[in-house]
């Protein structure tokens, strides 16, 4: 690339259901981001995610945890919003089906919204969104563990991140295009260190030929790296997310990281790739705030320190021990309810709870805190490490002091 600088502005996860829908409806959007807003026009391309289908009708389908939904007539007050196309590889964009799947390409397709990351067939899903800027051609990817999104062999849903598809298509795009964007969905939900397997896929992504790669899902920020010369973010948290004001309080307390933003801002120029993380954080009504100094103190801190976790293999290692004990006690403790479950003469509890179990072990996140959690029990080491929990929790309340401060 020559002297000609590209700016790019990748978010995480939008869900606009409740409040924030109807706002977008009523042509408010635009108060929601605010502070967000002058990024937003000075990049030249914005990339959001969109974390739930835009369809009229609820046709939801069997699988864990909340079916999202939204209107398709959203698509156009998201593009007014400054957003030049989507990642669609999420655990929530089947939510309702091929119906609702098909309906929201529909709708990003005419209101003029690239796409990427889910398609009516897998190998339509792993396709790039392309674009233009200032003679050069990007390709944006989009790949992720989509939990009961994915895409069963070549029909319809998010695009699996698999040990083919993602570094196949990255090396294919080296040939077509300038610059190639790498977002993945991944990663273990409210954690602040991202596990080995997230930090592992991302180096894939980044070693395969990929010149950044963002990752989104946790829901609460994580930190960067620069990885052989490619930057990445290990999670940006989320962007526009509900849910409704009586929530708030409870998330904050159980989810530390729900209300903390982060907008990714790469540059590129002379062969040369920067990534800097805009921090911002939701209100209680759901806007979009600039931080107060003791919140950027404590935003700063914490990504300090677990970048720092990050970097080195022992530390890292240890942390997510940590994080796989905390994560593994609750599964533990559900084990014989679960068991019962499965030969319970009511067929319904069966199938729920073997959706949770089936889940529990295709998702490379859940499976690899199960994984840890069995495997520091065959070591006697299931007991916590004081000092990794006590580091844990300041981390958290770093995150709180983000939020609230």
């Amino acid at each position: 690339m020559e002297q000609e600088r590209i700016s790019i502005v990748v978010t995480g996860d939008i869900c606009t259901y409740g409040v924030l829908e109807e706002e977008l409806l009523a042509g408010r959007g635009q108060s929601f981001i605010a502070p967000v807003a002058p990024l937003f026009r000075a990049a030249d391309l914005v990339i959001g995610n969109l974390e739930l289908p835009l369809c009229r009708r609820e046709s939801p389908i069997a699988k864990c945890g909340p079916h999202f939904r939204a209107s398709p007539d959203v698509a156009l007050p998201l593009k007014q919003l400054g957003f030049d196309g989507f990642t669609l590889c999420n655990n929530h964009i089947m939510d309702h089906g091929v119906r609702g799947l098909r309906e929201t390409l529909q709708a990003l397709d005419d209101a003029g919204l690239p796409h990427c990351g889910a398609g009516l067939t897998h190998e339509d899903a792993c396709g790039p969104a392309s674009f233009t800027l200032k003679g050069h051609r990007i390709a944006v990817f989009n790949f992720g563990e989509g939990e009961f999104a994915q895409a069963q062999e070549n029909g319809p849903g998010a695009a699996r991140l698999d040990p083919f598809w993602p570094e196949h298509r990255i090396q294919q795009a080296r040939g077509e295009f300038d610059l190639v964007i790498v977002v993945l969905h991944v990663g273990n939900e409210y954690q602040p260190v991202p596990s080995p397997v997230t930090v592992s896929f991302c180096r894939q992504m980044a070693a395969a030929g990929a010149d950044a790669v963002i990752a989104h899902h946790a829901h609460i920020p994580q930190c960067t790296e620069v990885f052989e010369g490619t930057p990445i973010c290990f999670c940006t948290g989320n962007f526009l997310f509900g849910p409704e004001d009586k929530e708030y309080d409870k998330i904050v307390e159980i989810e530390t990281g729900w209300y903390a933003v982060t907008a990714v801002e790469l540059t590129f120029s002379e062969h040369r790739a920067k990534l800097q993380l805009h921090p911002f954080r939701q209100a209680r009504d759901l806007t979009l705030e600039l931080l107060s100094d003791s919140a950027r103190e404590a935003c700063d801190e914490y990504l300090t320190r677990t970048a720092g976790i990050v970097a080195g293999p022992v530390e890292h290692r240890r942390f997510w021990e940590q994080e796989a004990r905390d994560l593994f006690r609750g599964f533990a403790t559900r084990l014989p309810d679960l068991a019962a479950n499965l030969n319970s003469v009511d067929p319904q509890i069966v199938q729920r709870t073997a959706r949770g179990l089936y889940n529990t072990f295709r998702c490379d996140a859940h499976r690899a805190s199960r994984q840890t959690g069995f495997r520091l029990m065959v070591e006697n080491r299931l007991d916590d490490d004081h000092e990794a929990q006590q580091e844990l929790a300041h981390l958290r309340e770093l995150v709180r002091r983000w939020i609230l401060d």
